[in-house]
């Protein structure tokens, strides 16, 4: 039985569009999020039809639909008619049931093969499915696809859907559904690897060690997210090569628009642009300090295009020569390294959760003339603030104090102008006992 977990923004999100029929419903985001998955979810109990397109041409995409209509509602002569375009198909679909959910999956298929198709669209959408009780949902994967030809101004289909839902990644705190036989150290290590992406998180067998799984899945020759980076890539771009140039050298340090340049040869202003790109596709993030406007840092903020990078591809030449088990060994001595890094991530994404509620709406690092402190959030309209220290690491009681202790001073010198309302430290574990301002692992609940 496949895990269905969080969602219920989304689902909220559908369920009022289908009360305030007729709809025109936009759900769009990267590939494994769990689209196609929160639809069939919304569609249990209702009467609808639900259509996969296909990178095939208009003609077989709409026999194929005509042919799902006829499975579904009991047309069967649908099947032997031939239709000229897609507003046909389905306002002869809205004349005989009104009051019908029309799920359109993988759209932006549909349009790179054949972009007619968003003008056909929009005419149902504007002269038929005024006068149904209709909710017509069109769901798309390629991200470029989705927001230009269809979101963005220009499009045949802009300002028309009633709701545009972006599904995200999940929240980390919803992996213990997916391994709940794995310590929550295990569970933060899964999190740095596949992120919050439900697809990736199924393939997890928690019957197995952390270390079988990461060779079943990531570096054995059959592993099924071995080539996902190609795959991913591929969906996006035409110039792949590029890209996987920026994204190699992101991963290696090289995080800055001039130093990508330069360490690649290419014109910085083009490598702006290429950044720009990833940036709109949720692939990369900046990093901008808080009272700060210039970014401090590149980081690939797509889970499975950063473990691949910072993973998979420093032992590529290993896997090249099927030295699977040898790759494997340098992974996992490697693996922690690579954790701390998301874990500051994952602790800002839920102690965000926590303290926006009471009034701390502004996240993120400070660095100023050399000091840094990790995480900070601010309550802009009562000059508040709390202060985070991240490690990754098992500490003693006693290096624990020490640390507060630093990061105390810090907050003073970096934080000027805000009551320091609280500083904490978060780290794996604690020897001994804890003081009462230090987080583990097991306090954040994943």
């Amino acid at each position: 039985m496949e895990i269905f977990v969080d969602r219920e923004r989304e689902l909220e999100a559908l369920e009022r569009c289908w009360l305030e029929r007729p709809c025109f419903v936009v759900v769009y985001g990267r590939r494994r999020i769990g689209k196609t998955r929160l639809v069939k979810e919304f569609l249990k109990g209702r009467k609808h039809v639900y259509f996969f397109a296909q990178l095939t041409n208009h003609r077989d995409n709409l026999r194929r639909l005509a042919s799902a209509v006829a499975d579904a509602l009991g047309f069967e002569e649908l099947k032997s008619m031939e239709f000229e375009s897609l507003d046909k198909l389905l306002t002869l679909v809205a004349r005989f049931e009104k009051d019908l959910v029309v799920v359109l999956d993988e759209f932006s298929y549909w349009v790179r093969v054949a972009p007619r198709v968003l003008s056909e669209l929009q005419l149902f959408v504007d002269e038929v499915l005024p006068n149904t009780k209709m909710m017509l949902v069109v769901v798309g994967s390629v991200y470029t696809v989705m927001v230009k030809e269809i979101l963005s101004g220009g499009s045949p289909l802009y300002g028309r859907a009633k709701a545009k839902l972006l599904v995200k990644e999940l929240d980390p705190l919803y992996i213990k559904e997916f391994v709940p036989r794995y310590s929550p150290e295990d569970r933060v290590r899964i999190y740095a690897l596949f992120g919050g992406v439900p697809y990736y998180l199924r393939l997890i067998d928690d019957r197995k060690s952390l270390r079988e799984n990461v060779k079943d899945l990531i570096l054995a020759p059959y592993a099924p997210l071995r080539y996902e980076k190609d795959f991913v890539l591929r969906e996006e771009f035409r110039d792949v090569h590029t890209y996987n140039a920026i994204l190699s050298a992101i991963a290696k340090g090289f995080d800055t628009p001039s130093r990508i340049a330069d360490v690649l040869g290419l014109d910085r202003g083009y490598v702006a642009k290429c950044l720009y790109i990833l940036e709109e596709l949720n692939i990369v993030s900046r990093e901008v300090p808080l009272f700060s406007r210039r970014a401090l840092r590149y980081v690939i903020s797509d889970p499975i295009l950063r473990t691949w990078y910072n993973i998979v591809e420093p032992v590529l030449h290993l896997l090249e020569l099927e030295l699977v088990d040898e790759a494997l060994e340098i992974v996992m001595r490697r693996l922690d390294n690579y954790v701390a890094k998301v874990f500051e991530e994952l602790v800002r994404r839920i102690l965000f959760q926590i303290y926006a509620k009471q009034g701390f709406t502004e996240v993120g690092r400070v660095v100023h003339r050399g000091e840094e402190i990790d995480i900070v959030f601010l309550d802009p309209e009562r000059r508040r603030a709390i202060a985070v220290e991240v490690k990754w690491s098992d500490v003693k009681y006693e290096e624990a104090l020490r640390e507060l202790r630093k990061l105390q001073n810090k907050a003073f010198r970096l934080l000027s102008g805000y009551t320091i309302e609280k500083t904490m430290l978060v780290v794996r574990s604690v020897e001994d006992s804890k003081p009462s301002d230090v987080l583990t692992v097991r306090d954040l609940g994943i």
